[in-house]
């Protein structure tokens, strides 16, 4: 990369990730940014601040949860499996989910499901009632049986934003494949970008010693305990840590890493059936913003604020993750908080996103 460009990202990053952590959106963070060189990806990476208040500081190897941003990883290893003949699209729920045979949403597809246009519910508190142990089988198959009849005729073809839709989805896909999702996502997509060690479903990893990297994400009075490499979204705790919604952990380089490679896909430099997998899935879509597995940038108010190309697509994550890819700059930008450990209730993030974008963005642009 060339100096300049470096110096100016990497001053950028450290301005803002510090007055991130003075301002108390969060207790520390770490970010990620990778742009083209004309032969290979050069990558920027900048920490500050501590895991929790009076906890060790952040670095480069520090693990956060990604929270919703394990939905591109899911939507794109769909796609995959899609291309591979193993799970299509345009097949009715139904066809994979015998359970959804009578009800409304049997007769959706995958995309719809995929694109969050299925009239599927955006949330439900499953965990509050449920009858079984969390993460048994049992558990599994009441959420499922719970989350069907949660459907809305009107919103069909409408943009809402639905963690049921990709709950659903990740147990079709283990059905479709006949593999564990987190084997499907590790296989399709973290194995070949070569940071299966480094961005994974936490719950399905036998080694823990990870755990002692990540950046704890506060206390769940569901399971009346501070939460350090345990998915903070208690709907995937109750169903076993991987799902389709929620549950992947990982550090800010891999995640750039993901995002280069979808960049690259979408430029044409991984062959004509990658990048045929990320322009549908970056596609717009009527209805709203939301693509198959990602978001695009919003006219007004977008969290990747406003220098940002149109053509941008990203995703953000409750706990205060987001990853937005510029294809036109050739540029991706990771951010990895921990803003739930001041406060699930913590909305400071919502200011500070589309400032901290706009300040990386234009450092590239060396405005």
């Amino acid at each position: 990369m060339i100096a300049d460009l470096s110096t100016r990202i990497e001053r950028a990053l450290q301005q803002q990730l510090g007055a991130g952590c003075n301002a108390g959106v969060f207790p520390g963070a770490s970010a990620s940014v990778a742009v083209w060189q004309g032969e290979a990806w050069a990558y920027v990476d900048a920490v500050a601040g501590t895991r929790a208040e009076g906890s060790d500081p952040v670095a480069a190897d520090t693990i956060y949860d990604l929270a919703s941003l394990t939905k591109p990883w899911v939507a794109m290893a769909a796609l995959q499996l899609h291309q591979a003949g193993v799970f299509e699209l345009g097949a009715r729920v139904a066809e994979l989910i015998p359970e959804a045979e009578g009800l409304p949403v049997g007769t959706r597809n995958w995309e719809e499901v995929l694109s969050h246009r299925s009239g599927l519910e955006a949330w439900v508190p499953f965990y509050e009632s449920l009858p079984e142990e969390p993460g048994t089988e049992a558990a599994r198959a009441w959420i499922l049986a719970e989350l069907l009849p949660h459907w809305d005729a009107s919103t069909v073809g409408t943009s809402v934003y639905s963690d049921l839709g990709y709950i659903l989805a990740g147990v079709a896909m283990s059905r479709a494949a006949g593999r564990s999702l987190h084997d499907i996502v590790t296989e399709r997509v973290a194995s070949q970008l070569s940071v299966d060690d480094t961005v994974f479903f936490g719950a399905a990893r036998q080694d823990e010693t990870w755990k002692a990297r990540c950046a704890p994400t506060g206390w769940s009075p569901w399971r009346e305990r501070i939460l350090v490499g345990e998915v903070h979204d208690d709907n995937c705790a109750a169903f076993g840590g991987v799902a389709g919604h929620a549950g992947m952990f990982g550090r800010a380089n891999s995640v750039a890493r993901f995002g280069a490679a979808c960049v690259g896909a979408w430029r044409g430099r991984r062959g004509a059936s990658e990048e045929e997998l990320i322009r549908h899935a970056t596609a717009v879509r009527p209805g709203g913003t939301h693509r198959l597995g990602w978001d695009g940038k919003a006219q007004e108010g977008s969290a990747a604020g406003s220098l940002i190309d149109a053509d941008a697509f990203g995703h953000l994550g409750f706990t205060g993750t987001s990853l937005w890819c510029d294809p036109r700059r050739q540029l991706v930008v990771v951010l990895l908080t921990n803003r739930v450990s001041v406060s699930d209730d913590n909305a400071a993030i919502r200011a500070f996103r589309p400032v901290f974008h706009d300040a990386v963005i234009g450092a590239f642009d060396g405005r």
